[in-house]
């Protein structure tokens, strides 16, 4: 994907900065997670928090001074089962416990970006192939900086014809938060 990306980038005259191959140290991301104009993109396992933990991220929350939440840029997390949320109550698959019908708020690393600030959050609900959300990944990016005022939602409803497996892997990408649209700055 890096190779496809900084062509996407550079067609556009914009700067691209990030980190593949390894993993992106804590000061890296709480500087990207900050910057007022941008987009996050992750691609990897999961919702990447291995390497920046749900209170890492809703650490950036209260991270400025003038009442505005830190984490500015809209993020999209393509890793299997990044946009899944869960109670943290429910019972495992298979449990031999009782089932008691109490009723918490769904969490998730999708959240915790809503939560920090973040206005949009894309992310899969369910596990993925590899390949097909990378097909799918790189059509979301080129339909969203087109520039045609087509919202990330609908980029992201319209970029699962690139699956093969186009009810199942395309089917997994969802929205949270506000339809943003991409400026041409």
């Amino acid at each position: 994907l890096g190779p496809a990306l900084n062509n996407l980038a550079s067609s556009r005259g914009w700067e691209w900065k990030g980190v593949i191959g390894e993993m992106p140290t804590p000061e890296f991301m709480t500087e990207i997670l900050q910057r007022e104009h941008g987009m996050f993109l992750y691609c990897g396992h999961g919702g990447g928090e291995k390497f920046f933990s749900r209170s890492q991220v809703e650490a950036i929350m209260t991270s400025r001074n003038d009442g505005i939440r830190g984490c500015r840029p809209p993020v999209v997390l393509m890793g299997c089962s990044s946009g899944k949320l869960q109670s943290v109550n429910c019972p495992k698959e298979n449990s031999t416990s009782q089932r008691y019908p109490i009723y918490y708020e769904p969490e998730g690393i999708a959240l915790s970006y809503l939560i920090a600030g973040s206005p949009c959050v894309v992310g899969n609900l369910w596990d993925v192939t590899d390949r097909d959300i990378d097909r799918y990944c790189l059509t979301l990016m080129e339909d969203f900086v087109k520039g045609q005022g087509d919202s990330l939602a609908k980029c992201v409803a319209e970029a699962r014809r690139a699956c093969k497996l186009r009810y199942i892997v395309g089917s997994a990408p969802i929205c949270y938060g506000v339809p943003l649209t991409c400026s041409s700055r």
